[in-house]
């Protein structure tokens, strides 16, 4: 299916549109967890905003592979012929776009021997995420503890340095 010109600005601005909800969200996150003192409601928070974060984080990311298609499109079209040796029957396809479960990070209790299996998943999965900042990583360290492991870092304020100290 080919784009018109006006689908593709569409596409455009609702990416701009999922973005601007995207920073929104992380806002209005900062923001509402400084206010939460009930670690039940906390984590509550955390899950549904990690959801909603994803849903948001997966409707971006089908409209640009959307405006991809639609640039790929557009080259085909306006693009010279090219010769193609004939030996050459190797053809490259875009990327299919497949939904991965969802991940689960094992709560740590601060028994040593689940340590590891959590901080390799907490590692992966948000430490290694650019697009969260320390005081983010560190809300959501936070909602992965429980018991002596939460205590030890429950007095902590939510701060760069802070998550830093904890992580390293």
């Amino acid at each position: 299916m080919i784009l018109k010109k006006k689908d593709r600005k569409k596409l455009s601005e609702y990416l701009l549109n999922v973005e601007d909800k995207l920073k929104e969200l992380k806002t209005l996150n900062k923001e509402i967890e400084e206010l939460i003192t009930d670690k039940a409601v906390f984590e509550a928070d955390i899950e549904s905003s990690f959801e909603y974060e994803e849903k948001l984080n997966d409707l971006k990311f089908e409209i640009k592979s959307k405006i991809d298609n639609f640039k790929i499109e557009q080259q085909s079209v306006t693009a010279p012929p090219v010769n193609i040796p004939a030996n050459n029957a190797e053809t490259k396809r875009p990327a299919t776009s497949i939904s991965l479960p969802k991940l689960r990070i094992p709560t740590f209790s601060g028994d040593a021997s689940t340590f590891l299996d959590f901080i390799n998943s907490f590692s992966n999965a948000i430490d290694s995420n650019e697009s969260l900042n320390n005081v983010e990583k560190f809300i959501y360290l936070k909602s992965f503890l429980s018991g002596e492991a939460y205590k030890s870092v429950s007095g902590f304020s939510l701060t760069e340095e802070n998550y830093k100290s904890w992580i390293c």
